[in-house]
């Protein structure tokens, strides 16, 4: 964890510094300059249509976190922030965030909520939506049954 933080807070600036040199020697300081402020013009706009879309999901906090990588002054950052604004890397992240947030909260035994866009609804993500037909009361407990698509249900019940 001391690594990550070391990594992070002291190589990344390093890192920034050092790309920012390299790109001022490459285009000249004028355009270097032009290409930061255009950054962070195209993060506050991306920050700000992430914020205006309805419903919030987790792409909408993966396009929210581009929006900050670009505004950050830095052209790794800004690389970054790019990246993310490519569906499929967003695609993958939201897998891979999701896998390891499920892990984490089974491990702490919380449930997790879903969005169920054909109804409108949270939903428990543990729980398969249907109905159970009970055939033959007193099995011993053993519930017997088959699963009723509810997809055109409202969500009401």
């Amino acid at each position: 964890m001391l690594f990550l933080f070391l990594l992070i807070f002291i190589g990344g600036p390093i890192l920034e510094l050092y790309v920012g040199t390299v790109v001022v020697d490459a285009v000249g300081f004028d355009t270097a300059l032009l290409l930061l402020l255009a950054a962070s013009v195209a993060g506050i706009l991306v920050m700000r249509r992430a914020w205006q879309r309805r419903p919030r999901t987790p792409d909408s906090a993966l396009l929210m976190l581009a929006g900050v990588f670009l505004l950050l002054p830095g052209y790794v950052s800004d690389v970054v922030g790019l990246l993310l604004l490519v569906p499929p890397v967003r695609a993958v992240l939201r897998v891979w965030i999701g896998q390891r947030v499920e892990r984490r909260l089974a491990t702490w035994n919380l449930s997790i909520l879903r969005w169920d866009d054909s109804s409108g609804w949270l939903r428990r993500a543990d729980v398969v939506p249907g109905e159970v037909i009970d055939d033959e009361p007193g099995d011993n407990g053993v519930i017997r049954g088959e699963i009723v698509d509810d997809s055109s249900d409202d969500g009401s019940g």
